[in-house]
């Protein structure tokens, strides 16, 4: 050890573990997740319907999304809790298993399909009133899910779409409600999935503990684009997930008819779409409410089910109106389906009175 060394050695001994702690709180990640305020984002600006229609839309129609940190490090976490408008929670279920880069495949897939389900919805209403749209689509099963324990975990990407699948005593199961109905008899199954390189096979064992094979398979509805009419084009875009759905479902609705149901206010919103038109529950209630009121929307539709469910998003959003104190009042539309905001469109004044809660 040198003259140098020896003089300041005692400095970095003091230093060095107040250092450590400094990277470790500025870098090291904990399993848990902040949701912040975001913004809104005009679907017209992602999905565009090619329908040369004679009419001007005045008004917007928006979706509306938050910034999610997924593990977030300890830095970020203590920064986020000096705002009343952010929320930490820790990651449970299978997201705390998941990769941060997994959960945004997921994020991307919902949001994929979403778009698909917005384009059925909003393309079958049209229908109704105009014989000249026609919209087609298919079944796919795809991976949704993934368990630590699950064979060749690394093998089977999200997205990747289901075939069928073989067991180890012959037994072929294409049928994707008798999966679901946890029929499925040998305890060795060969899977066959179909990906951008082709088809191929994995053979899956069930878990001895859970009796299960630890992958979670979906069934979605995508439009066959070739046979869809008028045609439509997706834009790409950084915001993933299906809290969109409703909101994607009315602007591409408003693309369609004759009549520009927006009336020149601007639009916001968020829940999911099914495919029977009805409404689903989304994340992120309180931040997506104050993202609103922020943007100064003058309608923001909110899912709304049950009153004396506790997480129901409608009952969520009123209390955090009151938290914040906001005035919920003429802008803030409870809706559990695609027909209640088409309802609310054609008596505003009728639908509140009838489905606010004061």
């Amino acid at each position: 050890m040198n003259e140098l060394t020896k003089h300041f050695w005692p400095y970095v001994r003091v230093l060095i573990v107040p250092y450590i702690f400094f990277m470790f709180i500025l870098f090291y990640p904990i399993g848990y997740y902040i949701d912040t305020p975001g913004g809104i984002t005009e679907v017209d600006s992602i999905i565009n319907v090619d329908y040369n229609l004679d009419k001007e839309i005045e008004g917007t129609i928006s979706s509306t999304y938050i910034v999610s940190i997924n593990r977030p490090t300890f830095f970020q976490f203590m920064i986020g809790e000096f705002s009343d408008y952010n929320y930490a929670n820790v990651l449970t279920g299978s997201y705390a298993d998941y990769t941060n880069e997994e959960i945004s495949q997921i994020s991307y897939l919902d949001k994929e399909t979403s778009v698909n389900a917005a384009v059925i919805i909003a393309y079958q209403e049209a229908l109704k009133n105009n014989s000249e749209i026609t919209v087609d689509f298919y079944e796919k099963v795809m991976v949704f899910g993934k368990a630590t324990y699950m064979s060749y975990y690394q093998d089977i990407a999200f997205g990747d779409e289901f075939l069928y699948m073989i067991g180890d005593d012959d037994i072929v199961v294409d049928d994707f409600m008798q999966i679901s109905a946890n029929t499925v008899l040998s305890d060795t199954y060969e899977f066959f999935f179909k990906n951008d390189e082709g088809t191929y096979s994995r053979m899956l064992t069930k878990d001895p503990e859970t009796l299960k094979f630890g992958i979670t398979l979906k069934l979605y509805y995508l439009v066959n684009k070739e046979n869809t009419f008028p045609t439509y084009t997706e834009q790409t875009s950084n915001i993933g997930g299906p809290s969109g759905g409703l909101l994607q479902t009315l602007a591409i609705y408003n693309m369609l008819v004759e009549e520009d149901i927006t009336q020149g206010l601007k639009i916001a919103g968020t829940g999911t779409i099914n495919y029977d038109g009805s409404v689903g529950y989304i994340g992120g209630t309180e931040q997506k409410i104050l993202t609103a009121y922020l943007n100064n929307v003058d309608v923001f539709f909110i899912p709304f089910k049950d009153q004396n469910y506790y997480y129901d998003n409608y009952m969520e959003a009123l209390r955090a109106c009151e938290k914040h104190g906001i005035d919920p009042s003429g802008w803030l539309v409870p809706v559990g389906s695609f027909q209640d905001a088409l309802d609310y469109f054609a008596d505003p004044v009728s639908y509140l009175e009838e489905n606010v809660i004061s």
